[in-house]
């Protein structure tokens, strides 16, 4: 129910002149109370014995102690606390309760009828909430008598009329108290009762005096209208009115029911009485919330998806419904690309909340992060030798490798090793203390993120929410952006999730970047693709292999299917003879025939052993006098002459392969941020030190100079930090204005990549 005080508060007023001496509430028996409301279309309601006055349950135990005020009323004596309340039609509203009590003195009790319900206040209960007693009655000095004060004189003291039952006397509008027999007071019939107490005599066992007199059975107001009558039409109006009684008299109680039947058989039913519409305790189901800044809004339309998510989900229902909840201790809410995150932290009833857990250091105000050991820098090789192994730092390796980073045939030898006096704990506080408050500290950041393993990572994302009840990449979301939150981000997904959030990136909206699905498809293991196939279904609730039949055609279809089976031989032995069969099968499907049969090259390049391409590139450069890669570039194009270029360059030397996409990706105007993070990301703990071997060896400039020069700020320094090059500086040398000329056959390679 709406809160009081909507409508206007009611007046109780004493109808009465003012007497000297005494207050306003100081009245007698005799004086009207009439109650008003400055607000049009309410009911009033009103209690004597100050109680709240309820209107819709009027008699809470079987006695009526709240009235519907009809008309002024007179109270009985003593102290009466008179409580009123104003409730509009409908219930809906109601208005302050307004209390007055009164001071009521006995001036003689009475006389009053029940005859017409529509003017009067009607009651039958007793009244039992005042003890005070009737005092004796006085004359009031200089009060004009009532009408019930002169009746109360002439009436016999000894024979008082019957006192009406209850706190007040009903009276109606024309001031005259009128008994059920239409005779003024000093006529009542009385006769004596137990104790020889007077008391009146009821209809039964007694006829009125003018009926005795006259002969008939009308009233005596009845009477008084016909004395009015002419003498010659007295007696015909008097016998007409005694035959029509004497008819009625002998009506039965059937013949009485059987007219009420029939007449409500031909009078048409009353319309229904629409039902009172309360407000509904559960918000409206609407697809879009206003906005706005409308937050109570916002927050209903939550309350009423999350009823109607309950009611679908039995499994949520079921859930959500056995623990005890305490209070909400802290809500977030975040945008994602389709959806907003809402998440709601509430307490455990009667579990007392933990403290974050905080790690003691030697110096509080400050925390130092150690960067991991430097590794010497790789030895250049010289012209009269071959170039040594690159030495790695003692301790540093991780004894049981990640099973996604399994070491493939190669030498392999990452930039980014296990942290060794790793702590998840402190490094939550470090990552903490960088993003409280105002502004960011990306120094530390970059301290933690740039030193730790994938495997630490997210043992520190976990450690995090753990800690502070919060999500750690949403809190670096917020504090951060552009290509370094890019990079941060990359480093929070684990490298099979990095890997499928990339295949997914590149199929989403319009278009397809198929240089980032043929790096990823091409260059990964058996192993990895089927973790990569997995977890992408996991993510994105959908089979890859048909997100990508639905984004390309073709032989390239055809080719990336063939790399998803994950069925490629990976041992490290071959056949000669087999070689050698496959190589002219390769020639034969496509420098020997007109046309080219891609299926061919499907087969063997997409199924056969590292080991044995290699052999097989041998030999087909015997049987064609030309290298496998001239071959694909003058048999194919577009996108599946890049994908089998891709296999075959990763075949003969994947580093090799990753130090001409990285680039690719600077090399001109302008960087190709994704897949310079794609692919450092990704290397970083795998093969980054022959990668950057193989850069230098190409390119004649250090991979991380050649970042230097191309991108800057802290998204350089986590870059620069990945790949364990911090000493690299922009400017030193400028390879805008002059790039290091590449190999006369690399140039050629590059001038048809741009041709297509």
């Amino acid at each position: 129910m709406p809160c009081a005080g909507a409508i206007g508060t009611p007046s109780v007023v004493p109808l009465r002149a003012p007497i000297r001496g005494k207050t306003s509430n100081h009245i007698d028996t005799s004086t009207f109370i009439e109650l008003a409301t400055p607000t049009p279309f309410c009911k009033l309601y009103f209690t004597t014995d100050g109680t709240k006055p309820s209107p819709f349950h009027r008699s809470p135990l079987g006695k009526e102690s709240t009235f519907k005020y009809r008309g002024p009323f007179t109270l009985r004596p003593g102290k009466r606390t008179l409580k009123v309340i104003a409730v509009l039609r409908g219930g809906l509203q109601e208005s302050a309760i307004i209390t007055k009590t009164f001071h009521v003195d006995d001036v003689g009790s009475s006389d009053f009828s029940d005859d017409d319900s529509s003017t009067m206040i009607m009651t039958s209960d007793t009244d039992t909430s005042s003890t005070a007693k009737p005092k004796s009655k006085k004359k009031i000095a200089g009060k004009p008598k009532s009408s019930v004060v002169a009746w109360a004189a002439t009436r016999p003291q000894s024979a008082p009329p019957p006192e009406m039952e209850g706190p007040f006397t009903p009276t109606n509008y024309s001031g005259t108290q009128i008994n059920c027999w239409g005779v003024p007071p000093e006529n009542w019939p009385v006769t004596a009762g137990p104790g020889n107490v007077p008391v009146m005599a009821g209809p039964n066992v007694m006829v009125p005096p003018w009926a005795a007199q006259s002969g008939n059975q009308i009233g005596y107001y009845t009477q008084q209208m016909m004395n009015g009558i002419q003498a010659d039409r007295q007696q015909g109006v008097g016998a007409l009115l005694t035959q029509k009684l004497d008819e009625t008299r002998q009506q039965t109680v059937a013949d009485v029911r059987r007219a009420l039947e029939e007449t409500t058989l031909k009078s048409p039913a009353p319309a229904p009485v629409p039902a009172i519409e309360y407000p509904s305790k559960e918000p409206k189901l609407k697809p879009v919330s206003p906005g706005n800044g409308n937050w109570k809004a916002q927050l209903e339309h939550i309350y009423a998806h999350l009823l109607d998510l309950a009611k679908n989900n039995p499994g949520f229902k079921g859930t959500i419904a056995e623990p005890k909840l305490g209070k909400v201790i802290g809500a977030d809410f975040d945008e994602e690309d389709d959806s907003y995150l809402l998440t709601i932290a509430i307490a455990k009833y009667g579990v007392p909340k933990k403290k974050p857990v905080v790690v003691p250091k030697k110096k509080p105000e400050t925390v130092t992060i150690t960067p991991k050991p430097k590794k010497p820098p790789p030895v250049k090789k010289t012209e009269e030798g071959p170039k040594p192994k690159t030495q790695k730092p003692a301790g540093t390796k991780p004894k049981d490798p990640e099973p996604y980073f399994e070491t493939e045939e190669y030498e392999q030898d990452p930039t980014l090793y296990p942290y060794e006096d790793f702590n998840a704990e402190q490094d939550c506080e470090v990552l903490r203390k960088a993003m409280k408050g105002f502004g960011t500290d990306e120094a530390a950041i970059i301290g933690v993120w740039g030193y730790r393993s994938s495997s630490q990572r997210q043992e520190i994302i976990k450690m995090y929410k753990t800690m502070f009840g919060k999500d750690l990449i949403k809190e670096l979301k917020s504090e951060i952006s552009g290509n370094f939150w890019n990079t941060v981000h990359a480093l929070c997904l684990p490298a099979a999730d990095f890997d499928a959030n990339e295949l997914h990136k590149a199929m989403k909206g319009l278009g397809t970047d198929e240089d980032a699905l043929i790096e990823i498809l091409c260059t990964r293991t058996n192993t990895q693709i089927q973790t990569i196939v997995a977890n992408y279904k996991r993510m994105f609730s959908k089979d890859l292999e048909k997100a990508i039949t639905s984004e390309t055609s073709g032989h390239y279809k055809r080719l990336l299917v063939a790399l998803l089976q994950a069925n490629r031989d990976e041992s490290q032995t071959f056949d000669r003879t087999k070689a050698k069969q496959d190589a002219k099968d390769l020639y034969e499907a496509g420098e020997k025939k007109w046309g080219t049969d891609e299926s061919r090259f499907n087969v063997i390049l997409v199924s056969r052993s590292y080991a044995h391409l290699r052999a097989v590139f041998q030999e087909y450069k015997k049987i064609s006098k030309k290298d496998i890669e001239d071959a694909i570039k003058s048999e194919m194009s577009g996108d599946i002459k890049n994908g089998m270029l891709t296999i075959v360059r990763c075949i003969k030397h994947k580093p090799a392969q990753f130090a001409r996409q990285l680039y690719k990706t600077m090399k001109g105007l302008g960087t190709d941020d994704d897949t310079l993070i794609r692919i450092v990301v990704s290397r970083c703990e795998v093969d980054m030190v022959q990668i950057k071997e193989e850069f230098e060896k190409a390119y004649k400039q250090t991979l991380g100079q050649f970042v230097a020069d191309d991108i800057s700020g802290d998204y350089l320094k986590l870059i620069l930090a990945l790949i364990d090059d911090q000493g690299a500086k922009a400017g030193k040398k400028s390879k805008k204005s002059k790039k290091p000329e590449p190999e006369p056959e690399e140039e050629d390679e590059e001038e048809e990549d741009e041709d297509e």
